[in-house]
C-alpha cells in the first residue's frame, strides 16, 4: 500500500519524467503468452476482432504489439507448414484457411458461401455499397423499379443495415453496407472495393440502369473470386 501511494504521490518532477506508454512491467502476460490469448481468442471467435478489442483485453500492449503478435504467428504458421493463417478482414483480424487449400475445402463442405445472392439483389446491394448512404428512392432512380422488397431482404441477410436519415424532403431513411457485407466478400473496408472508371459518365449520361448493371457486375465478379480464393471464413 505505501509503495503505491508513494507512486501516486508524485512531484511536478516526477511527472515530467513519466511515461504513459505501455511497458513490459505493466503487461500482465509476456509475449509468448499474448500470442498464446490472441490465437485463442480467434479461433473461438464468430467474427472479425478489432485491434482495439485486443488491446483492451491485454493490459499494457499497443496496437503494434498486436500487430506484430499477429505477424509472428503467420510467421509460426507458415514455417510449420500449417493449413491456417491470421488475416484482415472487415477492421479486424480472423482465424482462416490458407486460400490454396479452398479446393479441398469446398469438396468437403460440398457448398461455397452460405449467402447466395440473385442478380435484383446483387444490383442493390451494389448501389448501396458504391453509393452510401443512398435512400431507397435514388436506388428506384438507378434501377428504375421499385427496390422496396429487395432491400428487405438485404437487411434480413444482414449485408444492408439504416444509416441513418437524409436531411431531404421528409428525412427519408439513408441505407449502407454491413460488416457482414465486408465479410461476405473478403474485404477489409470499403476503399477495396472496385471502382468502375465508367460510372461518373454513365450516371451524368442519364443511363442510370446500364450503371445499376455495371455495379451488379462489379459486385458479382468480386463475389465470385472471394468464392473461389477462399472458403467461408465463418465455417
Amino acid at each position: 500500500l505505501r509503495r503505491d501511494l508513494d507512486r501516486a504521490i508524485a512531484t511536478p518532477t516526477d511527472r515530467s519524467t513519466v511515461s504513459h506508454a505501455p511497458t513490459a512491467a505493466s503487461r500482465d502476460v509476456n509475449p509468448a503468452q499474448a500470442r498464446a490469448i490472441i490465437e485463442a481468442i480467434l479461433l473461438t471467435a464468430t467474427e472479425p476482432v478489432t485491434p482495439g478489442r485486443l488491446v483492451d483485453l491485454l493490459a499494457g500492449y499497443n496496437g503494434r504489439d498486436i500487430r506484430e503478435a499477429i505477424d509472428a504467428l503467420n510467421a509460426q504458421y507458415e514455417a510449420a507448414g500449417h493449413g491456417i493463417e491470421i488475416v484482415e478482414l472487415a477492421g479486424g483480424y480472423q482465424l482462416a484457411s490458407r486460400q490454396e487449400h479452398g479446393p479441398w475445402l469446398r469438396k468437403y463442405h460440398k457448398t461455397s458461401r452460405q449467402v447466395r445472392l440473385t442478380p435484383a439483389g446483387l444490383e442493390v446491394l451494389a448501389i448501396v455499397a458504391f453509393k452510401q448512404p443512398v435512400t431507397r428512392v435514388e436506388i428506384d432512380n438507378i434501377r428504375g423499379v421499385s427496390s422496396a422488397s429487395v432491400l428487405q431482404t438485404l437487411m434480413e441477410l444482414n449485408m444492408v443495415r439504416l444509416a441513418g436519415r437524409s436531411e431531404g424532403i421528409g428525412k427519408p431513411m439513408l441505407f449502407g453496407t454491413t460488416r457482414e457485407f465486408l465479410v461476405h466478400f473478403g474485404l477489409r473496408g470499403l476503399g477495396e472495393l472496385p471502382k468502375p472508371k465508367e460510372l461518373a459518365e454513365l450516371l451524368a449520361e442519364g443511363q442510370q440502369p446500364t450503371a445499376a448493371r455495371q455495379l451488379a457486375s462489379e459486385l458479382g465478379e468480386l463475389q465470385k473470386q472471394a468464392e473461389e480464393e477462399s472458403d467461408d471464413e465463418r465455417s
